[in-house]
C-alpha cells in the first residue's frame, strides 16, 4: 500500500466546456474557492479546451514548483474510458502516456460521468503507466450538482490521510448513499 507523503494535498483542475453556449458561467471553480477558503486548500484552475491545451498544462504541472498540488482534478464531460476536451476525446491510455511515470505520489481525480466505466485491469494499467498513487470518479452519468457536492467530500477526506485506502472507507462509511448513487470508484495501488 502507497502512502501519501504529505497530508495537506492541493489541487490541479483542468476543467472543460460544459455547455457551448458561451454565456453560460458553470465552473466548478466555485466548489474549489470554497475549499480554499473554509479548508485552506489551495488550487490551480485552467480551462481546456483542447487536447494541446490538456497536454500543455499536464506538462507544466509536472514541473517542481507545483509539487504540493497533488490532486489532479480533471473535470470534463465523460464517456467509459474517456474525457471529452472540446471536440475531441481523450482516452485512459493517451492521458496515461501524457502523464507517463510522472504521478507519484498524486491522486488523480475523473469529475466526469461514466470515465471509470471501465474493466479494472484498464484502470490498474492507468495507474501502473503514471505511477499514480490512486485514481478515483465515477462509472456512471451524474448529476453536477451533486458529484460537485461529492467532488468537494472527497478532497476534504484526501487532506484527512496519507493512506488512501483510510479515505476510501470513510467515503463509503459517512457517504454510502452518494458513493452508490454516483457510482464512485477508487483505486489505488
Amino acid at each position: 500500500m502507497k502512502i501519501a507523503k504529505n497530508l495537506t494535498k492541493h489541487v490541479f483542475c483542468l476543467e472543460g466546456d460544459w455547455n457551448l453556449d458561451l454565456r453560460n458561467k458553470s465552473s466548478i471553480s466555485a466548489a474549489l474557492e470554497f475549499l480554499q477558503t473554509n479548508c485552506g486548500v489551495k488550487y490551480i484552475h485552467k480551462n481546456c479546451g483542447t487536447k494541446e491545451n490538456l497536454q500543455y498544462y499536464l506538462k507544466l504541472w509536472k514541473q517542481k514548483r507545483y509539487k504540493d498540488y497533488t490532486i489532479c482534478y480533471l473535470a470534463f464531460h465523460g464517456h467509459p474510458e474517456t474525457i471529452k476536451v472540446g471536440t475531441e476525446f481523450v482516452d485512459l491510455d493517451e492521458l496515461a502516456q501524457m502523464l507517463n511515470g510522472s504521478c507519484q505520489n498524486k491522486i488523480i481525480h475523473f469529475g466526469s460521468c461514466n470515465t471509470l466505466d471501465t474493466d479494472e485491469r484498464n484502470i490498474r494499467r492507468f495507474l501502473e503507466t503514471t505511477k499514480a498513487l490512486c485514481v478515483c470518479g465515477f462509472k456512471t452519468d451524474i448529476d453536477y450538482l451533486e458529484s460537485s457536492v461529492f467532488d468537494m467530500l472527497l478532497i476534504e477526506n484526501l487532506q484527512q490521510y496519507k493512506d488512501v485506502s483510510r479515505v476510501h472507507y470513510s467515503l463509503r462509511k459517512d457517504h454510502r448513499r452518494l458513493v452508490r448513487k454516483l457510482d464512485f470508484r477508487m483505486m489505488y495501488q
